[in-house]
């Protein structure tokens, strides 16, 4: 291992192995290889895997983490490198039993936790317009990430009619969980933090095992979250964070900035080491970003810097309306795709909310250009896959009654919701699982109806013993053929129904995949642990032929060579909410989260009006350009000016593919100069100093240069004309 090959600054970090450490790390400042080579360092000064826990947010990060830590040292077999879900789900599947939980408890994902709560407001004869069941399970997650039983609720939230009902509804929410074994994700953080509390024996078992712990990211932890790390650090206090409070941006979602802010007061003696030097972007870029972020007063502060050779400033434009704005970005993205540097995986273009990616559809699919929305429908949110994941809890769990009311109805066996509500009313009475209450259906429900129960019943039993015997891929295989589902998916000749079934092939390769690379023992349950904490940032960059839309948010974590960011517009960025609330502070640290995605090209863009509903009807609406492009200090920007050929509501033609070398669409506003006059000289030939002539303005000297390829722009200063910029690709400028 070449400690000898990190900067001063890592250095310092990957050799602080004691005590608490705070690595304040500035966006592309090598973070990641300081805690590899920290954990590496560890293992090498002898320090056994075992004893090391690091956790990071994505479990994309967790598998590049390991492998790197693979990479420089022989064993991390036993080392634990995960995201907080699945360290506690899996510290819960080992010690759960302490506090009432099987160890083949179901993990309910997002839209499974929907599911009940939209059950307990129709058991309620609760009204949508009253509480609508996603505002009520935002507000549960809400309390539950503050640590609020549901008892506490209308102690914090408000005793009003809605704060009651909503208490209500927390309860019975937690109530349907318990009874069917069952956590969902707030949960696999809340329990284990009671499992710590309540059981000091278990709490002390993991301060043995983990005596250094490393967490990545640590602006991001909630108040559960650091609860559990401070109990876990409390035996030894080797506690090693990274993170970046300029990079604190789910303040909406529970995460605490406060955590970081304080960490040398709540951790007397703590070191914080600053990695300022970016490894990513180049000094203009970094220019911009920091001219924004030095604004916030709630921060520690570092100014990133970069040994990366300059490039282009950030590119800045000012769109008549939301439509020009977003011909503009198609237009260019079609052009950058055009000059041949880059590829469409390299190009990302975010914004603040999704509604603004309708209009940027339109246009690039005008050009041809290929692109796909990141957050999306997820392949483990597609009908075919959730029912046979419904079936495979079921498998694991029979306490599972969502996933039974959902397998029970695929395919159709003649079960309604009159033979399903008999049935639930059965099960509660006895206080047993709708699965188990199967076995005794002929006692209150109809002979036919009884029997289709039963037999589904014995399915489900008749799966889970023959499982002893098979391997995984042949348990779900099982699943598959004996449900019924793939019988039913072979008779559909649809489009629609071929694709649902190589959908469901693919997710038996995942099966095979799984069980081929994961460390024994490979059981059902770790399979489906898995797939309930796999997130879609995980298969961001699996495509390489499409360029990526995305919300700020979720861009957190990636890079791109080029990045556009929309709508920089007083009431978009920074949003109207947090203008109304009167603090825009994390609203700029998003800004600078986007500014700081890009590698080479950073464009910038707004609109002077945008097309909007007030009152009753839409009408045009002006913009003011956002403040934060008003920080960006002086110099720092290019204005992108345009050559306006027609209005940016004209229909376009459908252009030829954004490889071509013929520009497609016709009667578009052109957004770069008048191509129809070639330059003498390529781009290339023209750096600071040269000498050459314009037919208009004489002789003149290159000052400057910014950019490259089409957008390479020359500061010239003439004899005749003062200073001039110029895009040297097009301008009729011979070198002397």
């Amino acid at each position: 291992m070449d400690i000898q090959s990190l900067n001063d600054r890592q250095r310092q970090a990957a050799q602080a192995t004691e005590g608490a450490v705070l690595v304040l790390a500035g966006a592309g400042s090598g973070k990641t290889r300081v805690l590899t080579t920290r954990a590496a360092y560890l293992i090498e000064k002898g320090v056994p895997p075992y004893h090391i826990l690091a956790i990071t947010f994505t479990n994309k990060a967790a598998a590049e983490m390991k492998e790197r830590i693979a990479d420089l040292v022989d064993d991390v077999r036993d080392m634990w490198v995960c995201t907080f879900h699945a360290m506690c789900a899996r510290l819960l599947r080992i010690e759960g039993e302490s506090i009432g939980y099987g160890r083949n408890f179901t993990i309910y994902d997002a839209g499974d936790s929907l599911t009940v709560v939209k059950e307990i407001l129709k058991e309620l004869d609760v009204a949508k317009d009253f509480l609508n069941p996603r505002s009520a399970k935002a507000m549960i997650s809400r309390a539950k990430n503050a640590g609020i039983a549901p008892g506490r609720y209308i102690n914090v939230y408000g005793d009003d009619t809605a704060g009651k009902m909503t208490a209500r509804v927390y309860g019975k929410y937690e109530d349907r969980l318990i009874g069917s074994n069952a956590l969902d994700f707030d949960d696999l953080l809340l329990k284990t933090l009671k499992l710590f509390k309540e059981h000091g024996d278990v709490l002390e078992k993991y301060q043995r095992r983990f005596a250094y712990i490393m967490v990545d990211e640590y602006q991001d932890t909630n108040s559960v979250q650091y609860d559990i790390i401070r109990l876990l650090a409390g035996g030894h206090g080797n506690l090693f964070v990274v993170g970046d409070d300029d990079q604190s941006i789910y303040g909406w979602r529970g995460a605490d900035i406060t955590n970081i802010l304080g960490f040398e007061r709540d951790f007397p003696g703590a070191r914080v080491i600053r990695l300022e030097q970016n490894y990513r972007s180049h000094q203009h870029i970094l220019n911009a970003a920091n001219g924004v972020i030095r604004h916030n007063k709630g921060r520690m502060g570092k100014e990133l810097w970069s040994d990366i050779d300059a490039g282009q400033k950030p590119l800045e434009f000012e769109a008549r309306d939301d439509m020009e704005e977003a011909v503009f970005i198609a237009e260019k993205v079609h052009s950058i795709l055009r000059e041949g540097r880059y590829n469409p995986s390299d190009i990302a273009v975010l914004y603040r909310v999704n509604s603004q990616s309708r209009m940027l559809e339109n246009k690039l699919k005008e050009r041809g250009v290929p692109y796909v929305i990141y957050g999306g429908l997820s392949f483990y949110e597609r009908k075919e896959i959730k029912d046979i994941v419904a079936y495979l809890n079921l498998v694991c769990n029979e306490k599972a009654d969502l996933c039974f009311s959902r397998a029970v109805g695929v395919p159709k066996r003649g079960i309604g919701g009159v033979t399903l509500e008999k049935l639930g009313a059965a099960a509660y009475e006895k206080g047993i699982p709708l699965l188990q209450a199967c076995e005794t259906a002929g006692g209150f429900l109809p002979k036919k109806a009884a029997a289709t129960l039963k037999g589904f019943a014995d399915m489900i039993g008749g799966i889970r013993q023959d499982m002893k015997q098979q391997t995984l891929l042949q348990t779900v295989e099982s699943v598959f053929i004996k449900s019924g589902m793939k019988k039913e998916m072979q008779g559909d000749d649809t489009a629609e129904g071929k694709m649902r079934l190589l959908n469901v092939e693919e997710f038996l390769r995942s099966v095979a995949d799984f069980e081929r690379n994961a460390q024994p023992p490979v059981t059902l349950e770790a399979f489906l642990e898995r797939n309930a904490l796999v997130s879609d940032v995980d298969t961001v960059g699996d495509q390489d032929d499409v360029i990526m839309l995305m919300t700020l948010h979720s861009a957190k974590g990636l890079e791109f060579p080029v990045v556009f960011i929309v709508g920089l517009q007083e009431g978009l960025l920074p949003h109207q909410m947090s203008l109304a609330e009167g603090d825009v502070e994390e609203e700029r640290r998003l800004c600078y989260v986007g500014m700081t995605r890009a590698k080479k090209r950073l464009y910038l863009t707004w609109s002077a009006t945008r097309f909007l509903r007030t009152g009753e009807s839409f009408s045009i609406v002006k913009s003011e350009r956002s403040r934060f492009l008003g920080e960006i200090p002086k110099g720092c920007l290019e204005q992108s000016e345009v050559k306006r050929t027609a209005s940016a509501h004209a229909p376009a033609a459908k252009s030829q593919s954004p490889f071509s070398l013929t520009q497609g669409g016709s009667g578009m506003p052109s957004f770069r100069p008048d191509i129809s006059k070639k330059a003498e000289h390529p781009p290339d030939a023209f750096v600071a100093g040269k000498v050459v002539q314009h037919p208009r303005f004489g002789k003149g000297k290159v000052l400057s240069i910014n950019g490259e390829g089409e957008e390479k722009i020359a500061v010239v200063k003439f004899e005749n004309g003062g200073e001039k910029k110029m895009f040297v690709a097009f301008a009729p400028l011979k070198i002397l």
